[in-house]
């Protein structure tokens, strides 16, 4: 950016109280300014079909059009945009995914406002940023990916009965539902948590989850 002149926004939020909390923090800042804020995904859409912004700050939860549907439209518009997500979720398939497509900065709603500014002065020098929450979040799931090795990897069974434990199914539901005996579904547990050197069916899910064998929808 040249000298003085000041880094032009777009903020995307359906809350409108955070929108104007985003709007207040950005604009104390002396190298930023917002110039649109809106609180639809189809609005958002709109002005990005327009023009171009500095950078892009957005959550991935907008009722109208998915905050991820808004990042790829950004990334086919302008594959160098700038992108900061804020969001509230702190789900593994959120965090997962939102480390698959690339955006610069991800930070959490319940960070403090300090965080923000962080975030958007890292963009700026073309720096990565990820709030501790989130990168300790990210960093559990990379840990989670070294993989299986083939000879571990879950049969065509074991896979149905890991994404029926993922749906929250219990053990007589997936008996009834894949036509087996409820000894059989325990085994299959068993030998899964075993395989991924989980702790218990949750964390069972999460590396099942991070190492791509299923996927949470």
């Amino acid at each position: 950016m040249e000298k003085n002149v000041k880094a032009e926004l777009l903020v995307v939020d359906d809350h409108n109280l955070i929108l104007e909390g985003i709007c207040k923090v950005v604009n104390k800042m002396p190298e930023v300014v917002v110039v649109d804020a809106v609180t639809s995904g189809l609005q958002a859409a709109e002005l990005i079909e327009r023009r171009d912004y500095d950078i892009y700050i957005l959550d991935v939860s907008i009722p109208d059009m998915s905050g991820f549907e808004l990042i790829a439209k950004i990334r086919e518009m302008n594959d160098q945009a700038k992108i900061i997500v804020n969001t509230m979720h702190e789900e593994i398939w959120i965090v997962n995914r939102l480390v698959q497509c690339g955006v610069n900065a991800v930070i959490l709603k319940s960070s403090a406002s300090a965080e923000l500014m962080t975030a958007i002065r890292c963009v700026l020098r073309g720096e990565a940023h990820a709030c501790p929450r989130f990168a300790a979040i990210s960093q559990k799931l990379n840990s989670a990916s070294a993989g299986l090795q083939p000879k571990d990897a879950p049969t065509r069974r074991e896979r149905d009965v890991l994404e029926a434990v993922a749906k929250g199914m219990n053990t007589h539901e997936i008996a009834d539902l894949l036509k087996i005996s409820e000894n059989t579904v325990e085994t299959f547990r068993k030998r899964l948590i075993s395989k991924f050197g989980a702790k218990n069916a949750i964390d069972m899910v999460v590396k099942a989850v991070a190492q791509g064998w299923i996927a949470l929808k």
